[in-house]
């Protein structure tokens, strides 16, 4: 055998024991699904076929077809194989998801509920919609748009806001000077005072208290005891109000014509009043004059004035 010979065949069985490593490899990491379901996105979200089905994050079965829906080709149909004794149930959500970062996608299943009826073979999961790199996308750049907003709105405000502050810290700064502390502190004490005040006129009340229990309760038998007496002369007392009514409504009717009488002559009052008025002060005119000059009552004519001598 030659030297070629020797290196061709032993290039042949690397290559063979190459082949059946990768096999092996890839048939221990794939499991084989058995029972067939099928599930309905909007976004397949870079599946493929053979691509790993994940029930809670544990690998079960594998997707075998990806492809628009026949009947609505708005929608990809999924169809994947799962593990025999899978507990699948009407509560469990399929999704497009990614194990890390740098992971291709794989069809998560979530595990539902317990309490909810199993799935039978062939029936459709429910799905839920994850979102995709370009939604992402989309928002963050809405998100970074509404950012530029907010700081633009900020920049302006901010100078306001700031002035706002400065006031507002002066404004604290007067209200804890220190003439408003001492003030404070005096406002304090007096309530402290007043507390204490308090205190003491509550613990001299309480004889006050019992003896005003005490007027109450014989309040009360003096008001049985008039109240009989005053049901005994109930009779009597409605004659003596109804005599005392008639004499006032003969008096209320005398001063009604009274009343009219002096708002009839109200004129003649007022002029008698005047006149009176008038000779009271003619006779207050005549008594000074008579203090300063009395032998005026006496003479006619007044006295000359007497010469000092010299």
């Amino acid at each position: 055998m030659t030297t070629e010979t020797k290196v061709g065949a032993f290039v042949v069985t690397a290559l063979l024991l190459l082949t059946v490593t990768i096999y092996g490899v890839r048939t221990t990491q794939t499991v084989r699904g058995e029972v067939p379901f099928k599930t309905y996105l909007r976004d397949a979200g870079g599946l493929d076929a053979d691509t790993s089905v994940l029930f809670g994050g544990i690998k079960v079965g594998r997707i075998t077809t990806v492809r628009p829906d026949t009947d609505d080709p708005t929608r990809i149909e999924i169809a994947f194989e799962v593990k025999a004794g899978t507990p699948l149930n009407r509560q469990s959500m399929a999704k497009v998801t990614t194990v890390s970062l740098m992971a291709s996608p794989a069809l998560m299943i979530t595990t539902g509920s317990n309490a909810a009826p199993r799935l039978a073979p062939g029936d459709v999961v429910p799905s839920e919609e994850g979102v995709s790199p370009s939604d992402l996308t989309r928002r963050v750049g809405i998100v970074v748009d509404n950012a530029n907003s907010v700081l633009l709105d900020l920049h302006r405000e901010i100078p306001e806001i700031a002035a706002q502050v400065h006031s507002v810290l002066d404004n604290v700064n007067t209200l804890t000077g220190a003439g408003n502390q001492q003030q404070i502190r005096a406002v304090l004490a007096g309530i402290r005072t007043l507390v204490n005040d308090t205190d003491a006129v509550i613990v001299s009340a309480k004889p006050l208290m019992a003896n005003i229990d005490q007027t109450v309760s014989n309040v009360s038998r003096t008001f049985d005891s008039v109240r009989g007496t005053v049901d005994s002369a109930r009779a009597p007392l409605i004659d003596d109000l109804k005599a005392l009514h008639d004499t006032l409504e003969d008096a209320r009717r005398a001063i009604g014509s009274v009343q009219g009488v002096v708002e009839t002559n109200a004129d003649d009052f007022a002029e008698t009043m005047r006149a009176l008025r008038t000779t009271a002060e003619n006779l207050r005119t005549m008594s000074e004059q008579v203090k300063q000059r009395p032998w005026n009552l006496i003479r006619t004519t007044q006295a000359e004035d007497r010469k000092v001598p010299r």
